[in-house]
């Protein structure tokens, strides 16, 4: 989990298991660079041959990107060998942790995060207001849970969900490091209704799933039993109101959606949801049941070109679209 199509100039991209290799993965599979909401994600997909000067330069700057990851990687460790684990990095816009446990999400936060951090505020500002009460739906170790405390500020209120206990734990210790004094964090999912479910760890968290496709069935590491709640049987009692909810989770946003109908229909808030060809039956699903809400998009989402990491905004009905004026 990411924002309109316009701030994503890079999809992903194809190379070689040569390439591959040189990354440090022959293995065929997906190498996501991505954080829950970043608009400039890099996605590596390998696949066999080669197919030009184009391949070449690819291969090029997946080289540049594994390099500046390992330099990164380095000094954090170093910085954990003599601090103790985990180490706390003060960015100025939010205190990270490095925990070094081999999440490459966590170290993604840590590369790229500050690019992150400035796009995603240039696009959320225009949308999330002091005072909005916002619920996060996969919120990862909580890097868009802190910038969406920051934006609501002391009078507004925001709700984070992780269904990954170990994941979960460390959206604990953000919030209390960075005081954000205003959030709720969750250690649940979030789906039609409340259930048993079985997470699918990958080596990036950012990418484990409840749904898993066969193709990434190579990717998982391990298996959890989480816990899964609709939003509408959860919060409805809890909320005064909603004004804004975001949903990054893989290939599960049309289940989250099904469960929250409820509140779509009493509040009205304004949707920030990950829509990818990955997954484009569940993005398919999730466009249709916002339709069937009322919502609009300012762009139709062209589903079979999106990339994995692509947000969009959908409107409620409260908002005009630009056809009726």
């Amino acid at each position: 989990m990411n924002v309109p199509s316009r701030l994503h100039p890079h999809a992903p991209h194809s190379i070689s298991r040569a390439a591959a290799a040189l990354l440090g993965d022959a293995q065929r599979e997906t190498l996501t660079f991505r954080h829950a909401s970043f608009p400039d994600r890099r996605g590596l997909k390998i696949h066999h041959g080669f197919c030009g000067f184009g391949t070449l330069m690819r291969i090029t700057n997946a080289i540049r990107t594994r390099g500046r990851f390992l330099l990164k990687k380095a000094g954090l460790d170093l910085k954990r060998a003599i601090a103790g684990n985990p180490i706390w990095v003060d960015y100025g816009w939010m205190k990270l942790p490095y925990n070094g446990d081999g999440d490459r999400q966590e170290m993604y936060y840590h590369l790229d995060g500050k690019q992150w951090w400035e796009a995603e505020k240039r696009v959320l500002s225009a949308h999330v207001k002091p005072g909005f009460i916002a619920v996060d739906v996969g919120a990862n170790l909580g890097f868009l849970t802190g910038l969406l405390s920051q934006l609501v500020g002391p009078s507004g209120h925001v709700h984070s969900f992780e269904p990954s206990p170990r994941v979960f734990a460390k959206l604990v210790e953000v919030v209390r490091t960075n005081a954000l004094e205003n959030v709720t964090p969750h250690n649940l999912g979030c789906g039609e209704k409340s259930a048993a479910m079985t997470l699918h760890v990958t080596r990036s968290s950012g990418n484990s799933c409840l749904r898993l496709r066969s193709e990434f069935a190579s990717q998982v590491r391990k298996t959890q039993d989480v816990q899964i709640v609709g939003l509408d049987t959860y919060l409805s009692s809890k909320l005064p109101r909603l004004d804004f909810l975001k949903i990054d989770t893989e290939g599960f946003e049309d289940c989250v959606l099904e469960g929250a109908r409820g509140l779509l229909s009493k509040f009205r808030p304004m949707i920030y949801i990950e829509l990818t060809s990955e997954y484009i039956d569940c993005s398919r699903r999730a466009v249709s049941i916002l339709k069937e809400s009322g919502y609009w998009f300012e762009q139709e989402p062209a589903l079979e070109k999106c990339h994995n990491g692509q947000n969009f905004f959908s409107f409620p009905p409260r908002c005009q679209s630009p056809e009726a004026t």
